[in-house]
């Protein structure tokens, strides 16, 4: 900072006490201390392979574990140690002007923790709990599920997908669900498919019979969890496309993408039989004389 221009300097002191300020280092430590239990879900939802099931599981958990943590004593006491040698390592003075409305920093410490749960819970319930009938639903209808159920348990999830499925009509629907339980009726536990991915495997070679039930599953199997597939989307297509805008083709654009994407299949490919099939193709060009 001594060594830098004027403004910089101003920045830099600017940016160092704002770091060192009090307020900070309170909401860091229990931002912190949150995220750190949130963070393996956060990466199992952003997964290619997290089914809604597991997903709504793994949410249940966290969010009863985060109500009971609110709590804890024991794990606030931590939370407090963890601060207090923070702060001695930083060279941090625990002190409150005395016109702060809390009596110390551990009162302010323990708001903060409280309200920052509450605040995740909140948006944990309203981010997910809105689909979480529509899910149950559909999970009646897997064949490890089926057999118990009334074509009441799964109605909601027909009349929501209606306009996605071969048919709307209810009677049709509901003896398609008849057909699809009696079937499963005399299967052992163990060959009955209990998750979204079997269960349309299940139905592959049976899907002119069961056509509903196949799309539905179907719509299951590759609705992402997350916005994360298409953020993935997202960044593969800045990477493609260069920062000097050159002209790519539909055609060309697509085939980079899938390139890109699947670059698992591309490193196996012979780049040699490629530049031949690109050798026998005639150049466009077109000559004239003038």
């Amino acid at each position: 900072m001594e060594n830098a221009d004027v403004e910089t300097s101003a920045n830099a002191r600017a940016y160092f006490k704002c770091i060192k300020d009090l307020d900070f280092i309170i909401c860091l430590s229990v931002v912190s201390h949150i995220f750190a239990i949130l963070k393996p879900y956060t990466e199992v939802l952003q997964s290619k392979n997290c089914d809604l099931g597991q997903c709504y599981d793994n949410i249940e958990k966290v969010a009863l574990y985060l109500a009971e943590l609110k709590y804890d004593v024991t794990k606030f006491n931590e939370l407090e140690t963890e601060l207090e040698n923070f702060a001695g390592e930083s060279d941090i003075i625990l002190t409150f002007p005395r016109t702060n409305k809390y009596e110390n920093v551990s009162a302010y410490l323990k708001n903060m923790y409280e309200t920052f749960i509450e605040t995740t819970l909140t948006e944990l319930g309203n981010r997910f709990s809105k689909h979480q009938k529509i899910l149950t639903n559909v999970f009646n209808l897997l064949p490890s599920y089926v057999v118990e159920k009334e074509f009441n348990n799964v109605k909601q999830a027909f009349d929501f997908y209606k306009d996605d499925l071969p048919s709307n009509d209810m009677n049709l629907l509901a003896t398609e669900f008849d057909m699809w339980q009696h079937k499963w009726k005399k299967t052992s536990i163990a060959k009955k498919p209990s998750n979204v991915i079997d269960s349309l495997n299940a139905l592959l070679s049976l899907r002119s019979f069961y056509p509903n039930l196949y799309c539905l599953f179907e719509l299951f199997a590759i609705l992402p969890v997350t916005v994360s597939t298409a953020e993935r989307s997202f960044s593969t297509m800045k990477r493609i496309i260069t920062i000097l805008r050159n002209s790519i083709g539909d055609e060309r654009l697509s085939n980079l993408a899938l390139i890109h994407i699947h670059h698992d299949i591309a490193s196996n490919l012979n780049v040699e039989d490629v530049i031949n099939i690109f050798c026998k193709d005639k150049r466009r060009i077109k000559f004239t004389n003038k």
